[in-house]
């Protein structure tokens, strides 16, 4: 039994089947930390990107019409 134990043990312990999809959900989860983290500051500034291209979108549109 002990022998057994200790194969199986050993055969775990070098399995690596499941090991990428652990990184891979480490790396999506840092990736959402980060976007939570900044969500306030990316959003400002998309708006403010936004605004200013319909700002100049709307000009453009009255330079043409004249």
């Amino acid at each position: 039994m002990k022998l057994h134990l200790r194969n199986f043990c050993r055969a775990f312990y070098k399995d690596e089947r499941g090991q990428s999809t652990t990184e891979y959900i480490l790396i999506l989860s840092v990736v959402v930390m980060i976007a939570m983290k900044f969500k306030t500051t990316f959003s400002s500034q998309l708006g403010g990107l936004i605004g200013n291209l319909g700002q100049q979108l709307d000009t453009a549109q009255q330079n043409a019409a004249q």
